[in-house]
């Protein structure tokens, strides 16, 4: 990874993606600033839970309280894109 990688993800704001959520926005919301597809981040979110449910939790109800919500109009659909059976 380059300089170039770690500026562009300075420049996005981290918080709750609420079109995109399945229950807080939580993992839509940090899979926007990272670039990744949703689907990785909330499967991480459920192999965290099994390995370790009180942490997880924890992170989990500590993102929803202080990350914002953001505007909907930030967040683009990559529904598509991020389409596993795609793969």
């Amino acid at each position: 990874m380059n300089k170039d990688y770690f500026d562009e993800i300075s420049d996005r704001q981290l918080g709750l993606d609420k079109l995109n959520a399945k229950l807080g926005g939580v993992c839509a919301g940090v899979a926007h600033h990272l670039e990744v597809p949703r689907a990785f981040v909330r499967g991480a979110a459920i192999i965290a839970l099994l390995i370790a449910p009180q942490a997880t939790l924890l992170a989990y109800g500590l993102g929803y309280l202080i990350l914002e919500d953001q505007p909907s109009t930030i967040f683009e659909d990559h529904s598509a894109s991020e389409d596993i059976n795609a793969l």
